[in-house]
């Protein structure tokens, strides 16, 4: 059974970090050696804030579902669903408004949150 803990972390990262697109919300969520292994290689803190910033440029209107949480050991396991509008600046790929869909699993070792 998944920790009460670590289900609102997660709930907090979507909410907070992709939706409302808060950028200290990684401050409070992680720890200073965070790192985020994405197909660019390796992420601190700060590259995903920078992240963020673009990504609010491009998408926005997200609304995002939590579909699975798998925890074992330090392991926390999160497939999800998003929706969000394309405003355009990606791959100079045309924006017409379009409503697009993501989908995908994060791994986590570790979450935390400072008291």
């Amino acid at each position: 059974m998944i920790s009460i803990s670590k289900k609102k972390i997660v709930e907090v990262w979507f909410k907070e970090y992709f939706t409302k697109g808060n950028l200290l919300i990684l401050d409070e969520l992680t720890t200073e050696d965070f790192v985020y292994h994405s197909r660019n290689g390796e992420n601190s803190r700060e590259n995903m804030k920078d992240f963020m910033k673009w990504y609010r440029s491009v998408f926005q209107d997200d609304e995002w579902e939590i579909n699975d949480l798998i925890e074992q050991d330090n392991k926390l396991v999160v497939r999800y669903t998003g929706w969000m509008t394309y405003t355009g600046g990606w791959f100079n790929i045309p924006s017409e408004n379009q409503r697009v869909k993501e989908s995908g699993i994060m791994i986590s070792s570790y979450l935390t949150t400072k008291k």
